[in-house]
C-alpha cells in the first residue's frame, strides 16, 4: 500500500509536465509565421471592411445609366433571385467578400497573441465554421512589442490599389483604444505565464524527490507551494485572458460595427489555458490532501504515543 501511494506521485507529475508543455505552447502560440495561429487571443476579421466606400458617395462617379454600386449590385441581385438559387449565393458570397479586401490592399484577418501580432488572408472556399488562416507576417515576437492595427492598416491602404487613408473609410479612432488596452492585458499575461511556466516546471522537477524519498515533511511543502503557485498565475492569467479578451472583442465589435469590422474571442486559447489551470488545480490539491492526510496520520500516532506513555 505505502509503495502504491508513493508511486501516486506520478498523477501531479504528469500533470505538471502537460501543464508545463500547454503553458509554453500558450504563451509561444502565434510567435513565429503559421505556427498556432489559430490559438489567438482575439481575431479581427475585416473582409467586410470597405462596403461604405463601395456603396456610397463613389457611385456618382460611376456611369449614370447604372447608378449603382458595386456592393448595391450585388445585394439588389440577391433580392431578385429566388429561395432555390440563394444556397449557390452563399457560396460565392464569401469570394466576392474577399475581393473587396484585396482590392483595397488589406488583410483579411489580425490575430492578437501573448508575445505578438499576426496577419493575413483566408484560404479559399472559407466559410463561417471552417476556413483556412494563411499568415503574411506577423510583429516581432518579444513582449514590448504591441500591436497597433491602426498604423498598420493605413499603411497597407496608401500601398493598396486604391491608395486611400483610414479617412476614406470612416475608420473609428476608437478601436486603437480597445486594442490598446487589451495590449496593457496581454503584457499581464505575458508575466503570468512566464511564472507559470518556471513554477509548474518546478514542481513537475519537485516531484522526483517525493517517489524516490517518501513523505517527508519538507518535500510535500515544497510540492504543496510549488504546485498551489502554478496553480495560483496560471488560473489568474486565464482569468484575465477570458474577461479583457470578451471586453476587447465586444468593446470593438461596437466601435467597428458602422466599418463592418469584426472582432471574435480565441476559443481554442481559452480552451488550452483553463485546461492548463485545471490541471495545476488537480496536481495542487493532489499535495494539499496528501499533506493534509499525513500530517492527521502523524497526530494520531502522537496522540497514541502519549496515552502509552501513561
Amino acid at each position: 500500500m505505502a509503495v502504491l501511494l508513493r508511486f501516486a506521485v506520478l498523477i501531479p507529475l504528469i500533470f505538471s509536465f502537460v501543464a508545463f508543455v500547454l503553458t509554453n505552447l500558450t504563451l509561444f502560440a502565434g510567435s513565429k509565421k503559421g505556427f498556432m495561429e489559430e490559438y489567438a487571443v482575439v481575431r479581427i476579421n475585416t473582409t467586410m471592411l470597405g462596403q461604405n466606400i463601395l456603396s456610397s458617395d463613389d457611385k456618382s462617379d460611376n456611369d449614370d445609366d447604372d447608378g449603382d454600386s458595386l456592393w448595391d449590385q450585388f445585394t439588389d441581385g440577391l433580392d431578385d433571385l429566388g429561395d432555390a438559387a440563394k444556397g449557390k449565393i452563399n457560396d460565392i458570397a464569401g469570394d466576392i467578400i474577399g475581393d473587396i479586401a484585396d482590392e483595397l490592399g488589406i488583410s483579411d484577418w489580425y490575430s492578437l497573441h501573448v508575445m505578438n501580432a499576426c496577419w493575413g488572408g483566408f484560404g479559399p472556399n472559407a466559410t463561417a465554421s471552417h476556413f483556412q488562416l494563411n499568415t503574411t507576417n506577423c510583429t516581432t515576437s518579444a513582449p514590448q512589442v504591441r500591436f497597433n492595427l491602426t498604423s498598420l492598416m493605413d499603411h497597407q491602404l496608401s500601398l493598396g490599389p486604391l491608395h486611400i487613408d483610414l479617412a476614406k473609410i470612416h475608420w473609428p479612432g476608437s478601436i486603437q483604444l480597445k486594442i490598446d488596452a487589451l495590449n496593457a492585458a496581454l503584457m499581464a499575461l505575458f508575466v503570468l505565464y512566464v511564472l507559470g511556466v518556471g513554477f509548474s516546471g518546478l514542481a513537475m522537477l519537485a516531484c522526483i524527490p517525493a517517489i524516490v524519498l517518501g513523505d517527508k515533511r519538507i518535500i510535500l511543502m515544497v510540492n504543496t507551494g510549488l504546485a498551489s503557485a502554478a496553480a495560483f498565475f496560471i488560473t489568474l492569467a486565464s482569468i484575465i485572458a477570458t474577461a479583457a479578451g470578451s471586453v476587447a472583442v465586444n468593446a470593438i465589435n461596437t466601435e467597428g460595427k458602422p466599418v463592418t469590422v469584426v472582432a471574435t474571442n480565441g476559443t481554442k486559447f481559452y480552451t488550452i489555458t483553463w485546461v492548463t489551470a485545471t490541471l495545476m488545480i488537480l496536481s495542487s490539491a493532489f499535495w494539499v490532501g496528501k499533506f493534509v492526510f499525513i500530517w492527521k496520520k502523524e497526530k494520531k500516532e502522537r496522540e497514541r504515543y502519549s496515552k502509552e506513555g501513561f
